[in-house]
């Protein structure tokens, strides 16, 4: 199976792209996502959404707290297990999976949850998603929860040392295993401003990356238990920048990477028919310079493309520095953008604190591609 996880609205273009398969993390409305799966021809891994260990254990602590859950959880399997288009279950994703000398409650109500799933529904299978290639991690699960059928990762920057990173217990563990979201560095991969902001590549530079690791890492795995890998993030979505993990705008726009996956999928050639972009500068400067700006500064910011530009438009606009995945940054309204050519001319925000200019440039071709460069506006005057 190849696909990718994704968001519900973009299920047509993940099945033109060549894709068969796609992960749902979503469970509200799921009869009409798995209809749609079904009637496009996708079939569907379903999360199950389930509290994290180690910051809300107390679920499994608690009986009263299981026992809703335990409700919770036969209550979708039911209402899903007959559906034609589900593949298999996946009983919580990143759950932290206690290790095996834990002193704790999860390893049984845990396992009473995936005997539940079996006895409900014995005709799909049950897998649960862990990080990276814990070794510890995952023999803890194969010796506390040898009923899961198999394990599901998510790995990213980590995805290079994989196979290397589980050799040593082979011995022990060398079972089926599906890679539930790949794709580019995470946030926490990154290299940071002075001020700790990570900074991100262009849409460019992802689109080769993931090309890469799709060759270098994700085809080899096929020959080594792999059932399949899911590209993240099939979608848009807001994780410490709109832009980091969405391979879609919002308005259906699609990147140089899903462009450059339907190739693989379908086993394509082509050149990419979008914008390509090599780097934004800021006042001259790269990110790694730490910029910092004056409040109301006037600024120019210059990019810099991979082959002369044609016909092509921009957006451009300030949002303020997400500091965690899940808050959506806050877009700087009043701000005046003068563009020439590959320059834009604006003047820093007056508010004090780290922000990031970001670019979305199309050319009517249906693609688009995306740069950003975080700053901090420091006001000199300002005393303790």
């Amino acid at each position: 199976m190849h696909g990718a996880a994704a968001q519900k609205d973009f299920l047509e273009e993940l099945k033109a792209a060549g894709a068969n398969t796609v992960r749902i993390y979503d469970t509200i409305d799921l009869k009409n996502t798995l209809d749609n799966a079904q009637q496009i021809g996708l079939a569907a891994v379903v999360d199950i959404p389930m509290p994290k260990q180690h910051t809300d254990g107390i679920f499994y602590e608690d009986i009263d707290l299981f026992e809703e859950m335990y409700s919770r959880v036969a209550r979708v399997v039911m209402q899903h297990k007959d559906h034609p288009a589900l593949l298999y279950w996946n009983l919580g994703n990143e759950l932290y999976y206690p290790y095996f000398y834990k002193d704790t409650k999860f390893f049984e109500r845990f396992n009473i949850l995936i005997d539940l799933i079996h006895e409900l529904d014995p005709n799909h299978p049950v897998s649960t998603t862990t990080i990276g290639a814990n070794k510890l991690r995952v023999l803890s699960i194969e010796l506390k929860s040898p009923q899961l059928d198999f394990i599901s990762f998510n790995s990213f920057g980590s995805l290079s040392t994989f196979t290397t990173r589980l050799k040593p217990i082979t011995p022990l563990w060398n079972g089926p295993h599906v890679i539930t979201e790949w794709g580019v560095n995470g946030p926490w991969e990154a290299s940071l401003t002075s001020w700790a902001v990570p900074i991100e590549e262009t849409s460019t530079k992802k689109a080769e990356q993931i090309v890469q690791r799709y060759r270098d890492y994700i085809e080899p795995l096929r020959n080594d238990n792999s059932l399949g890998s899911f590209v993240f993030y099939w979608g848009h979505k807001n994780e410490i920048t709109p832009t980091w993990y969405s391979l879609f705008e919002p308005n259906h726009l699609k990147s140089q990477t899903a462009y450059e996956l339907e190739k693989i999928w379908k086993g394509l050639d082509g050149e990419f028919p979008g914008p390509q972009l090599q780097y934004l500068l800021l006042n001259e400067k790269g990110a790694l310079d730490n910029i910092i700006l004056a409040p109301g500064q006037p600024a120019i910011a210059e990019i810099f493309f991979e082959k002369s530009p044609e016909a092509y438009t921009y957006h451009w606009e300030i949002r303020e520095e997400s500091w965690y995945a899940s808050h959506v940054s806050q877009l700087i309204a009043g701000i005046e953008f003068r563009a020439e050519e590959n320059l834009v001319r604006f003047k820093a925000p007056i508010q004090e604190g780290p922000y990031r200019l970001h670019l979305m440039t199309t050319n009517n071709t249906g693609y688009y591609a995306t740069a950003n460069i975080p700053f901090y506006v420091l006001n000199p005057t300002n005393e303790e």
